[in-house]
C-alpha cells in the first residue's frame, strides 16, 4: 500500500520516462524533493529505462549533425548570473520560478484565498500555487479531471487526512464534494496542477470563477 500522501510507482516510472506534461512533471519532481526514498525510485527508473535504450538499434544520423548542433549554441548567449531562489522551496519549483514567493504577482480567488497561474497547457492543463490563510476554507467542488496538490508550507485537512509539507493530494472527477480545511496557524502553501476547470458548488464561487480563471 502506497504510504498517506506519496504518490504511486506509475507516477515516478512516467517521470523518469519523460513522459509527464510541464505541469505534471514540476510537481512530481517537487514532490520527490522532499523524499529520499522517491529520489532512487527515480534513479533506479532512469537506470533502467537507460539499460533498454544501449540494447536498442542505434539510428544512423548525419556526419554533421554535431557541428550543426554546436554552431547553435554558440549563438545562444550564456546566463553568468544565479537564479534568484527560495530557500523555502523544493529546488525544482525554486529553479521553475526564478524568483521568492513574495514577489509573484498572487491574486485574490476569494476570503483567505489567492492564486498565481504559473502555466497553462494545450489541453486547459493549469499549474498555479494556492495560499490560503490559516483557518481558511476552500470552496466546496467537484473535478473535471485529475487534480494533484503538493503542500509547500502550512497545512489542511479533508476529511480525517492531514496534508503537510511535501505530501501530495491527488483528487480526480470521482471525487465529491472537495472541501480542503487549512489548519490554523501559518499561511498554507500549495503547488496545484488541475486539467479542467472545478466545478464550485456556491452560487457566488460560480459566479467569480471567470475572473479567478479555475
Amino acid at each position: 500500500m502506497t504510504p498517506h500522501g506519496i504518490i504511486t510507482d506509475e507516477w515516478i516510472v512516467s517521470y523518469a520516462s519523460g513522459a509527464l506534461s510541464e505541469a505534471h512533471a514540476l510537481v512530481v519532481a517537487s514532490h520527490c524533493h522532499y523524499h529520499p526514498e522517491l529520489q532512487q525510485k527515480v534513479l533506479d527508473a532512469e537506470a533502467i529505462g537507460g539499460g533498454l535504450m544501449e540494447n536498442t538499434q542505434p539510428a544512423e544520423i548525419s556526419d554533421d549533425l554535431f557541428e550543426d548542433l554546436m554552431s547553435k549554441l554558440d549563438g545562444v548567449p550564456a546566463n553568468d548570473e544565479p537564479a534568484l531562489q527560495d530557500s523555502k522551496l523544493p529546488a525544482p519549483l525554486a529553479e521553475y520560478l526564478d524568483k521568492p514567493l513574495d514577489e509573484l504577482k498572487w491574486k485574490m480567488m476569494g476570503p483567505g484565498l489567492s492564486q498565481v497561474r504559473l502555466w497553462t497547457g494545450p489541453n486547459d492543463e493549469r499549474l498555479w500555487l494556492l495560499r490560503a490563510k490559516g483557518g481558511a476554507k476552500v470552496p466546496a467542488h467537484d473535478h473535471n479531471g485529475l487534480e494533484m496538490t503538493l503542500v509547500l508550507q502550512g497545512s489542511y485537512r479533508v476529511g480525517e487526512a492531514q496534508f503537510t509539507p511535501g505530501l501530495m493530494e491527488i483528487a480526480d472527477d470521482d471525487t465529491r464534494n472537495h472541501c480542503p480545511e487549512i489548519d490554523h496557524g501559518e499561511d498554507c502553501i500549495c503547488l496545484v496542477v488541475t486539467e479542467a476547470p472545478i466545478k464550485i458548488h456556491s452560487l457566488i464561487g460560480r459566479l467569480v470563477q471567470p475572473f479567478i480563471g479555475l
